[in-house]
């Protein structure tokens, strides 16, 4: 008997072979089918070629489904979801007021050839003419002019804001209205660049801003622009008024109010396409460094009017009072006859190149804001506040007064806001939501199931290790 179990004992171990291992790993896993496609023998019989055929399929199918599903996540599809939220508070616009005619007449009248000047060159211009300056004595004329020259042959805020309402409160129009120079000319705005942008708490005609403007037609000299009135331009607080404003026109002789509503928009950063074939910037990352010299924040508008402006300096040598370089003591400010000949010329045919536009290569910031106006007027002032309004503001006749007094008010018509905001159609959740699916419709797999697979694989080596190293292989399904 202990000769029997000794001899037992150092009986060497069976032979290990593929088929084993196969069999072992299809009788174990969690996968269906496998169970069902391999004998102890490793021998192929029908109902075996049947389930392998049947888990080939099935395993195709997945395959298939999973490259799909792959395809459409590396393709960074986007959701856009748009909502109106109700504010407590909403920040206010900045509101840029410019008269039709920002030069005064009368200070053009210490340059006796200049009225003439803006007459003729105003109808040149009209025509797509340009101006001769062959025949012109006037120094003023050929010479680079300054800031400081164009304040001073402009309209004074001063005589032009008669009232100005906030909230409810009369403010300081002089104060609360800062002079800026625009494509327009010397204009002033509310609420620009301020340390403490305003906010408002209520919507409503009376709520927000009311000012009564005297356009001052008796100052009107020749401009390309034959209107009276003033243009209003509504922006983003922080951005230079000529930055995509929203622009509405106040006639006088009329009330005129600007319902307001807000818009923001937040767009996904690079991989994603936010505007079909575009990416936009991500302005907000602390890795993003503002490209732009002269101009801040970036937006899509400040980037162009910057490389316009970049590119006419260098055609002109000189710069537009709108320019900030205009503010340097380096950079000249073209003369008359530079800027017709040259400086407006070129930003009009720039501005209007979709070719130059491309060159700039200025991308659209992912999050901004838009601000809408609905407008509506009636005549200003009733026939009953005319004598009232004349004596208070000493105006000449209520003839004078239609033809040069207006009143605006702007407002938000409702405290909501509309958002609209890009989502990631498919996230790293949703990818492995979906192939878990896929696999678990297919193979009645999962990720634990892969993990298998990798054993499988992993042992499979091993094998071919313990052989080319002259072993016997060794049952690691069972034995590890």
């Amino acid at each position: 008997m202990t000769g029997t179990e000794t001899n037992g004992a150092e009986a060497a171990p069976p032979n290990y072979t593929l088929c084993d291992l196969w069999t072992e790993f299809c009788q174990t896993t969690a996968i269906h089918g496998f169970n069902k496609i391999s004998t102890p023998t490793c021998r192929f019989t029908f109902r075996g070629i049947l389930w392998t055929l049947a888990v080939c399929g099935a395993t195709g199918f997945l395959i298939f489904n999973l490259m799909s599903e792959i395809g459409d996540y590396y393709s960074y599809p986007i959701a856009t979801k748009v909502t109106n939220k109700i504010r407590n508070t909403i920040e206010f616009p900045a509101v840029t007021i410019c008269n039709r005619c920002t030069l005064n007449k009368t200070r053009l009248a210490s340059f006796p050839d200049l009225e003439s000047y803006f007459r003729d060159s105003s109808l040149q211009q009209r025509s797509s003419g340009v101006y001769n300056f062959d025949d012109i004595d006037d120094g003023i004329m050929l010479q680079p002019l300054s800031l400081d020259w164009w304040t001073n042959m402009s309209m004074d805020a001063s005589s032009l804001f008669h009232l100005c309402y906030f909230g409810g409160e009369s403010i300081d129009c002089s104060s609360n209205f800062l002079p800026v120079f625009t494509d327009e000319g010397l204009c002033h705005t509310f609420n620009f660049n301020a340390s403490d942008i305003v906010n408002v708490k209520n919507s409503g005609n009376g709520a927000n801003l009311i000012i009564n403007y005297n356009i001052a037609q008796q100052y009107y000299t020749f401009r390309e622009n034959m209107a009276a009135g003033i243009k209003v331009l509504l922006h983003n607080s922080r951005h230079h008024p000529d930055a995509n404003p929203t622009v509405v026109m106040a006639a006088p002789g009329f009330s005129t109010y600007v319902a307001m509503h807000k818009s923001e928009y937040v767009y996904l950063p690079d991989p994603y396409m936010a505007f079909d074939e575009m990416d936009c910037v991500d302005t907000n990352s602390p890795d993003f460094v503002n490209p732009l010299k002269y101009y801040s924040p970036y937006t899509y508008d400040h980037c162009f009017m910057e490389c316009i402006q970049t590119k006419v300096f260098n055609l002109c040598g000189c710069v537009g009072p709108s320019d900030p370089r205009s503010t340097g003591p380096d950079v000249p400010i073209c003369s008359l006859e530079k800027q017709d000949t040259c400086y407006s010329i070129s930003i009009r045919e720039m501005g209007k190149n979709t070719t130059f536009e491309e060159e700039c290569k200025c991308s659209t910031q992912c999050t901004f804001e838009t601000f809408s106006a609905q407008v509506s007027s009636s005549g200003y002032p009733a026939d009953i506040w005319a004598e009232l309004l004349n004596n208070s503001t000493q105006s000449e006749s209520s003839e004078y007064f239609r033809n040069n007094y207006l009143e605006l008010r702007v407002f938000y018509d409702k405290m909501m806001v509309t958002s609209t905001k890009q989502h990631p159609q498919y996230t790293q959740a949703t990818l492995f939501s979906n192939v878990g699916g896929q696999m678990g419709l297919c193979l009645g797999a999962s990720i634990l199931t892969v993990a298998e697979i990798w054993e499988l694989l992993v042992f499979i080596f091993l094998y071919f290790v313990d052989k080319l190293r002259g072993r016997k292989a060794r049952n690691r399904i069972n034995n590890w």
